[in-house]
């Protein structure tokens, strides 16, 4: 007797360590695949390329910048030419969005996208790992760098136009998403998550296997990892769900739709690895119950 309640102790310490572990692990699945891994982070971004809210900053940020180029050309021109000025800059306006949209329905813009989120994704692995201040000449923002995609953009409408705005300024085709500060919470996880991934992942199995191989009774250990795990996960879920709502409503009213796609379009992976592990779990727990009552012997 006094064995098996030593058994039934350490199997319910063991399954308890478990049902914290697995949401840790699972979050750590993620950040493997998605925040640590280029090809991840790329193929998790580039299908909102496609996305309104992506075109129309895009298509937003040239444009603005078109019409400033033509004003500063109107305004170098003499003041006998600026007569015909205004019309050739209307047309030449209107030429250009039609240029811009063409592009950004193309398969190349989509290229361009990737290219871009694969630069980007150094700079969040260095936000994140704190090896630089984040967004220090940006005004204390994390900003979303679309010089190299808009520069491309330019390029195919007019290569002088392009020479011509490059040449005023290229602090405009950065995005500001939301303030650096907000990141501190994510980047201490990070930093947490990174140092203790790989134990994580080894003993969340390993405390599993442990609380079955422990319990005397082993099926109602099984249940009771099985729902307590998955009622963690639903909390750990509300939270993150929680935690990505506050960090997008903290973007500029400007760039909130952008910003929700973007943050969206990362977390994605996340939230359906934590879907499916509840569905797992609630799948275990059911189908250990099927067999017989919930307390049996050792043999069941």
């Amino acid at each position: 007797m006094t064995w098996n309640r030593a058994r039934g102790t350490v199997a319910a310490v063991l399954a308890a360590a478990f049902a914290v572990l697995l949401p840790v692990a699972v979050t750590s699945v993620w950040i493997r695949g998605t925040v640590l891994s280029t090809s991840g982070y790329v193929a998790a971004v580039t299908p909102i390329a496609a996305s309104p809210a992506v075109r129309d900053a895009v298509q937003d940020l040239v444009t603005t910048q078109v019409d400033a180029a033509l004003r500063h050309a109107e305004a170098s021109l003499p003041p006998a030419a600026r007569v015909l000025a205004g019309p050739l800059g209307t047309a030449f306006a209107h030429l250009a969005g039609n240029r811009i949209r063409e592009f950004m329905a193309s398969p190349a813009f989509r290229r361009l996208w990737a290219e871009v989120n694969r630069f980007a994704h150094r700079e969040l692995i260095s936000i994140l790992s704190a090896d630089r201040p984040p967004a220090r000449a940006t005004g204390g923002r994390v900003v979303l760098n679309l010089v190299p995609l808009v520069n491309e953009v330019l390029h195919g409408i007019s290569g002088p136009l392009s020479s011509l705005i490059r040449r005023n300024s290229l602090a405009w085709a950065r995005i500001p998403l939301f303030p650096a500060a907000a990141l501190a919470g994510p980047r201490r996880v990070y930093r947490i998550l990174t140092a203790v991934i790989w134990l994580v992942l080894a003993l969340t199995p390993l405390a599993f296997a442990g609380a079955l191989a422990a319990s005397p009774r082993r099926r109602r250990t099984l249940v009771q990892m099985a729902v307590s795990g998955t009622l963690i996960l639903l909390v750990a879920g509300a939270a993150l769900s929680w935690l990505r709502s506050g960090l997008v409503d903290r973007a500029l009213p400007r760039y909130h739709a952008l910003t929700s796609v973007i943050v969206h379009a990362l977390t994605g992976d996340l939230f359906s690895l934590v879907t499916w592990c509840v569905a797992g779990g609630l799948a275990v727990a059911a189908v250990a119950l099927l067999p017989g009552p919930l307390l049996i012997t050792r043999r069941g």
